[in-house]
């Protein structure tokens, strides 16, 4: 097959996070199967920089906006065989410093940027005559691709007949825009309703993927579940109802090329399930660069997070010092609220030889932090998928994350009577459901010999995306079905 991967930000070119590496994967993994992918992203300011040749096609199309029109350049990278990138550039929208805003928060265009991302997509198709055989869009930001593919170019040769997946990769950020930005779309008013795109009286991106997508997934079969919920759905959950039998989950893959410890260039040494010490290593390394205590029967604990509620930093706050209490190491990289950068460094002052703090994000360093930890705390409020616990689980290190989404269904809790699971999980969302999920894995950690046999097991499970793009393949096949049956969603009844 030959599928079309439309998404706001992708590796190596533009991240600004799980996503990009998520889609990298997908795509990858996908052309090693024999599919053909080509995936269209904006062509950021972080494109440009990220040292990859990008050429133009000689193709510029004029995109509707409202009242007027603007030109798209389109650019092209072939990464590797099978795999190319395409970038639709228009400088006013995406030649800034971040992808969706900046220190100051979302940029306040984001509607007519991703208005215009999504129709210069739908004219891309047409003007590059891409005979493609799935479109399968990502995140709020490609919600209206699926609108415009069946709506505005559903007599279009190559939208026509053309199935769209739209894949839910977090529920709580729907692009949800004010009704004046409406008219930007150069949609007819009735997709302004309750059964398109109308949300409490706004615009709602996601809610135009989730109408008129063929099929549906979200990241996780757990989340799946989760979005059927008040709790987790953030006011779709009716539509994740009445589309259930369309929407199915999917776990997310690691790319082992990228995430293997026996050969990643980030580390001071390299290790495997069979020689450890390399581990050790890598450990030292990290207590040296943040000046810690050195001795080695101090378990490390270790965090590469977004310092805000949603991933739990405030249950982190809650017991930090309760752990360092406890004869523990903690290392944290984290970007984020102010106010939790203030709380962290205020008992990191207090431990001087036992906590480190790196402020930003490095991608060595993030290696470098779940090679060198024994332990890795997710204590998210809700985890869609996630990876970092998968990555753990190759790199030997012991994940603590909470009972939610992905955590749930990739981590199992370890049971000293029988030596069985790959970590240590907690359900309520309290500090003292944590704190013991912690002292759990602290104490297994002075167990040396079921650490090491809990660490050599977890190095040998398989998350590769190989193990989970057969369930993609299927899904792009029911998609194709669908799309040949006698009633097609393009067939919309603008009416209801």
């Amino acid at each position: 097959m030959f599928i079309l991967m439309v998404t706001p930000e992708a590796s190596p070119f533009a991240q600004a996070g799980n996503l990009a590496e998520v889609m990298y994967g997908l795509c990858r993994a996908l052309v090693r199967s024999g599919d053909r992918v080509a995936v269209v992203i904006p062509l950021y300011q972080q494109v440009h920089q990220s040292g990859w040749p990008i050429s133009f096609t000689g193709r510029t199309i004029s995109v509707p906006l409202s009242y007027k029109a603007l030109d798209a350049e389109i650019f092209h990278a072939p990464l590797e065989p099978g795999l190319d990138f395409y970038f639709i550039r228009q400088d006013s929208f995406f030649d800034r410093d971040g992808l969706y805003g900046n220190c100051y928060g979302d940029f306040q265009d984001n509607a007519e940027r991703f208005i215009f991302f999504s129709r210069a997509v739908a004219e891309m198709v047409e003007a590059l005559e891409m005979d493609i055989d799935v479109c399968h869009c990502h995140e709020w930001q490609t919600g209206l691709v699926p609108v415009y593919g069946r709506t505005r170019y559903r007599e279009r040769p190559r939208w026509q007949h053309l199935p769209v997946v739209y894949s839910v990769h977090n529920a709580g950020f729907q692009g949800i825009f004010p009704a004046y930005d409406f008219p930007l779309t150069g949609l007819e008013w009735e997709l302004l309703s309750a059964q398109a795109l109308e949300f409490y009286g706004k615009l709602n991106f996601m809610k135009g993927g989730l109408v008129f997508a063929d099929l549906l997934s979200t990241v996780s079969s757990r989340y799946r579940e989760e979005i059927l919920t008040p709790a987790y759905g953030c006011g779709l959950e009716g539509i994740f109802h009445e589309r259930a039998a369309d929407l199915v989950g999917i776990g997310e893959g690691v790319d082992y090329s990228r995430w293997d410890p026996a050969q990643d260039a980030y580390l001071a040494s390299g290790y495997s399930r069979n020689h450890l010490a390399g581990k050790q290593a890598c450990k030292q390394q990290l207590v040296t660069r943040f000046g810690l205590d050195p001795q080695p029967t101090l378990p490390l604990i270790g965090m590469t997070t977004r310092l805000c509620e949603r991933k739990g930093i405030d249950l982190v706050e809650a017991i930090l010092e309760d752990l360092l209490r406890l004869e523990v190491s903690f290392i944290l990289q984290g970007t984020g609220e102010e106010r939790h950068k203030y709380c962290l460094q205020e008992v990191a002052a207090r431990y001087p030889n036992r906590m480190g703090l790196s402020f930003g994000y490095s991608e060595a360093l993030a290696h470098q932090i779940i090679a060198g930890s024994d332990i890795f705390l997710m204590p998210s409020r809700y985890e869609p998928g996630g990876l970092d616990q998968l990555h753990c689980l190759r790199y030997g290190t012991v994940p603590v994350v909470r009972a939610t989404g992905g955590l749930d269904e990739t981590i199992q809790e370890y049971h000293p009577e029988t030596g069985q699971g790959n970590g240590f999980k907690f359900s309520d969302y309290t500090a003292e459901a944590f704190k013991s999920a912690v002292y759990r894995a602290v104490t297994l950690f002075h167990n040396k010999a079921g650490w090491e046999a809990v660490i050599k097991d977890n190095m040998a499970l398989d998350y590769s995306w190989e193990s989970v793009i057969p369930q993609y393949q299927d899904l792009y096949r029911r998609a194709l079905e669908k799309r040949r049956g006698p009633r097609r969603v393009s067939e919309y009844d603008l009416e209801n």
